[in-house]
């Protein structure tokens, strides 16, 4: 009878695109086995596109922190449980490590389940198969393989492997586009919009098209950009879902980005990436892009110039 795996990881954007090697790793060994993802509802598309995921189960997170819909929630994801239960899960793997992750491996039913071991009760308890790296050290996709190699007895890679996602069914690669993802989880962790402007227009010089990339917390960016977009005949989007954010990313020839997931998925699609650092480590976070280039600044990461970026930027387009 073929293996059922459970694999849980809420966020982020960036982390989920980086367990997709431990996950085609596990169907190399198991080419039989049906692979379940559960995850935050936002990133359902990502593991959508993924050759190697069977069943894509989606958990809206938010939904926990409302009143209104706190109840509804929670019926939802026991039904969701119940359902995953009665199909069967051989091993659980808790990517996440969060208690409520930890509880959502164990009410899954999984005969063993598996997790990073931490003092408290609940984990402790529930996990039967630890995970041994570290997390502040490993690269995030040696981490995740790590994991699935310790329970399934194998040894991990001897090298970190890039995550792959097939390009999106209608997308047309655009040899001169090269998008400009602003976005960030924290301000600190943000290149200016100055920067970026400065960036595009350099680029701009030797003919390159320029597509901004906005999030749902950069919203208030948009006007100001739309205007600068407007003067310059730049491009400019802003993404809502995940859908539209993968067949844009999808399109570039080249992606500059902070240190957030958008990187990540650019890689995946196996698109040069530039990544722009501050607290973030490159050695612990950077995107397995084939062709990439990385800049950081711990005290000030505007302090990393436009001109330098761009000079980056064509060096890995001639190449």
């Amino acid at each position: 009878m073929s293996k059922r795996f459970l694999i849980i990881r809420w966020s982020g954007m960036g982390d989920i695109v980086m367990t997709l090697p431990a996950i085609a790793l596990l169907k190399k060994q198991f080419p039989d086995c049906h692979i379940s993802y559960l995850t935050d509802t936002p990133f359902t598309d990502i593991l959508e596109a993924s050759d190697h995921v069977d069943q894509v189960i989606g958990i809206d997170r938010r939904g926990f922190q409302s009143k209104e819909y706190f109840f509804q929630t929670v019926l939802d994801t026991l039904k969701l449980l119940s359902k995953i239960r009665k199909a069967g899960i051989d091993l659980a793997f808790d990517l996440q490590g969060f208690g409520e992750t930890a509880l959502l491996a164990y009410f899954s039913g999984a005969k063993v389940c598996v997790g990073k071991q931490k003092k408290d009760f609940i984990r402790k308890n529930i996990y039967k198969l630890t995970i041994d790296a570290d997390w502040a050290v490993d690269h995030r996709s040696l981490y995740f393989n790590k994991a699935i190699c310790q329970a399934i007895r194998i040894s991990p890679p001897d090298e970190l492997i890039a995550p792959y996602l097939p390009i999106p069914p209608k997308s047309i690669k655009d040899e001169k586009l090269i998008g400009l993802n602003i976005g960030a989880s924290t301000p600190n962790r943000r290149w200016s919009e100055s920067h970026f402007i400065s960036l595009a227009k350099i680029l701009s010089e030797p003919g390159y098209t320029i597509q901004f990339f906005l999030g749902p917390q950069e919203e208030w960016l948009k006007s100001q950009l739309n205007n600068v977009c407007l003067k310059n005949g730049w491009k400019l989007a802003l993404h809502f879902n995940m859908k539209s954010l993968m067949q844009d990313l999808s399109r570039c020839s080249l992606v500059v980005s902070n240190d957030t997931g958008p990187g990540h998925l650019a890689a995946a699609f196996g698109i040069p990436v530039v990544t722009l650092f501050s607290t973030g480590d490159p050695d612990n976070v950077k995107p397995l892009a084939a062709k990439a280039a990385w800049f950081r600044d711990l005290k000030n990461i505007d302090d990393i110039q436009p001109e330098e970026v761009s000079k980056a930027c064509l060096k890995l387009l001639k190449h």
